[in-house]
């Protein structure tokens, strides 16, 4: 497991590979989570998970603590927060048109037709809108066309005044995390 450079205000992010099938990654993604809270939360257990009614897990128990997770192929990241958050993970995907036409700004669009390497700018982006609509607990159902980002390097400019972005390449891996400041 190693720590990822989120801004201490923000919370804590880790990282750690993952297995290659479904199981393996759900595994190393639940045993990151049981890990960062006992350590920072000197929490021995795993709390009671519930879900919202869109699928947001939660603590009952720890209203306090809000955290978020997300593994693919090879990579599974944690986040935990004192705000709503969002964390989504997911190695290179190839540029799929009809996803971008559907899904990103004719901004973004433009951008991909620009990039040197669009299918990681498409992976990218659409990280970061996954990672939006898990902070906000409703999922995909979001009309993604409303969110607006540009990246240089590493730093991440949006259309959203109510979120903090953060976005990492680890490995090569693209890994956004979403916090809501209002």
């Amino acid at each position: 497991m190693r720590k990822l450079p989120l801004p201490a205000e923000y919370g804590v992010l880790c990282a750690c590979e993952a297995g290659e099938t479904e199981r393996e990654q759900h595994a190393a993604a639940y045993a990151m989570l049981r890990e960062m809270l006992r350590h920072r939360y000197g929490l021995d257990e795993l709390p009671e998970i519930l879900r919202t009614e869109r699928g947001k897990p939660y603590f009952p128990a720890h209203p306090e603590i809000r955290f978020s997770i997300s593994h693919c192929r090879g990579l599974a990241v944690c986040l935990l927060s004192d705000r709503e958050c969002g964390v989504d993970a997911e190695g290179r995907r190839p540029l799929r048109e009809k996803v971008a036409a559907r899904v990103f700004t004719p901004e973004e669009q433009a951008a991909l037709r620009r990039a040197a390497d669009p299918d990681m700018l498409f992976t990218r982006l659409w990280t970061l809108k996954e990672a939006y609509v898990k902070a906000i607990g409703i999922g995909v159902s979001y009309p993604m066309q409303e969110l607006c980002f540009s990246l240089a390097g590493d730093t991440v400019q949006s259309n959203r005044t109510d979120a903090a972005f953060f976005h990492f390449m680890p490995e090569g891996f693209a890994v956004s995390v979403c916090l809501l400041t209002a």
